[in-house]
């Protein structure tokens, strides 16, 4: 009898660790796409992770490669999703599906639903409330799906003022139980990918009505 893989080829790093270290990375400030290296937290290098952007492709389109560059896991919002409609795919190269993850709609706030290849909600990911944040790490709850138990937390780094005003690289930390299935281990790192790649999304188009303005 064939052995069942506890974790998807590539991802078998996720196995030892409890969290991740995410750093965008731009080659200079024309660099049309999002890049980023993702790291343990002992500042080992595990995955390198590019933006596709194509014209007339899907909405989001992310590869995720391992340090030996080969592609481990696929993000994707397909085209037809409207911008209010956020539901991000992530698939093993092979197709295998390990989840989905949906933008819930609130005003002030990006949180999520994450789900399994089923479409049953595994976790929650509860964005900032209204003014948290200002000058100071901002952080992304991981909740069980009844909302009463926090599992880890996501948080975007703060730093520094100049930084964050001359610079839009951002940082982000990871942290979750050892003992959290490789799967959801994977989708957390899909979630905070996502949650950069909507924050560009935004100041693209910021760009862009300031442009035709002009």
């Amino acid at each position: 009898m064939a052995r069942v893989p506890i974790a998807p080829p590539g991802l078998e790093n996720l196995l030892q660790v409890n969290g991740l270290f995410v750093k965008e990375t731009r080659n200079s400030m024309f660099q049309s796409h999002c890049t980023y290296d993702l790291f343990d937290i002992n500042g080992q290098f595990l995955y390198h992770a590019v933006e596709q952007r194509e014209c007339c492709g899907p909405r989001i389109d992310c590869r995720v490669t391992n340090a030996q560059g080969y592609n481990v896991l696929n993000l994707l919002v397909p085209s037809e999703c409207c911008t209010c409609d956020t539901k991000l795919q992530v698939s093993t190269p092979s197709g295998e599906l390990l989840g989905y993850i949906i933008k819930e709609w609130t005003s002030f706030t990006l949180s999520f639903d994450i789900l399994d290849p089923l479409g049953l909600v595994c976790l929650k990911v509860k964005g900032p409330g209204w003014g948290e944040g200002f000058m100071s790490d901002l952080h992304y709850k991981v909740l069980s799906t009844d909302k009463a138990t926090q599992i880890g937390v996501i948080t975007r780094v703060w730093r520094g003022l100049s930084k964050e005003m001359f610079s839009s690289k951002e940082n982000y930390t990871i942290n979750f139980p050892m003992d959290l299935h490789v799967s959801m281990k994977a989708m957390l790192m899909a979630c905070t990918l996502l949650i950069d790649l909507l924050i560009e999304e935004r100041r693209r188009h910021e760009r862009s009505q300031a442009a035709s303005q002009h």
